[in-house]
């Protein structure tokens, strides 16, 4: 089966038990960094894994909580003996934000660098990628900047997992939520709505209106509290609800 693991799971303001949000993708021919926050090697080596056997690099937006981590993960990958071509996909906006941060670092100057191919999304209303084994839906949630939430289906046992990115409450999360075994939704606010953001009960309200079999909170601040955020969404949606841990694994 694939799997999802979750690598950080805290807000831009995060504690000292997890990393800002960010995940892998990890699949029987490919792995999948979705954000990357954090030390990505550090964490990558936690579960058996080196930075050159990420194959491509999926970007939600250009907030630095979710892209801070990139320089340190190329030089990463250099250092262990990548030398194949890394792709990373996400929207101009975002991508234009990474090629500034790698052109700080002055890459070229790095003897035998491999190559990095930018894909550029384009959401209207949605874009579909096909890796491997699984198909990615993007659509454009609500926040500051644009920035785009998932759907990851595994095509070879047809189940699949959405995830809203950041985002106030959006008819686009339903959407592309609709019907799916886990839904991956911000909670960075218990039940307060906060713009560009979502609170658990706001969750709850994604996750019944989407029909998903499982809710879990993610995206959650220093001050956390599980139990009650698990109420909060439970005040609208009957199905299972979690909050994100790190290292937590959704097999799909």
């Amino acid at each position: 089966m694939a799997q999802l693991i979750l690598l950080g799971t805290g807000a831009a303001w995060s504690g000292p038990a997890r990393e800002n949000t960010y995940m892998l993708l990890r699949g029987a021919a490919i792995n999948i960094l979705i954000d990357v926050a954090g030390s990505p090697a550090q964490r990558l080596a936690q579960i058996g894994l080196g930075p050159h056997e990420i194959d491509s690099i999926l970007l939600t937006h250009n907030h630095p909580d979710h892209i801070y981590g990139l320089p340190i993960f190329i030089l990463n990958a250099w250092m262990a003996g990548r030398r194949k071509p890394l792709d990373i996909y996400g929207l101009p906006e975002t991508l234009r934000a990474a090629q500034m941060m790698l052109k700080a670092i002055d890459t070229r100057a790095w003897p035998d660098f491999f190559k990095i191919k930018y894909h550029t999304l384009m959401v209207n209303p949605r874009a579909i990628l096909a890796l491997a084994e699984f198909e990615i839906e993007a659509m454009q949630s609500k926040h500051f900047v644009p920035t785009i939430a998932l759907r990851l289906t595994n095509r070879v046992t047809g189940k699949c997992v959405a995830y809203s990115a950041d985002t106030s409450p959006d008819e686009h999360i339903v959407q592309i939520a609709r019907g799916a075994d886990v839904l991956l939704h911000e909670a960075t606010q218990l039940d307060e709505s906060k713009e560009g953001h979502s609170s658990a009960l706001e969750a709850g309200q994604a996750a019944a209106a989407a029909d998903v079999k499982r809710l879990i909170l993610i995206h959650v601040p220093p001050e956390v509290r599980e139990q009650k955020w698990r109420r909060a969404a439970k005040q609208h949606f009957r199905g299972r609800v979690s909050v994100a841990r790190d290292f937590d694994v959704i097999e799909f």
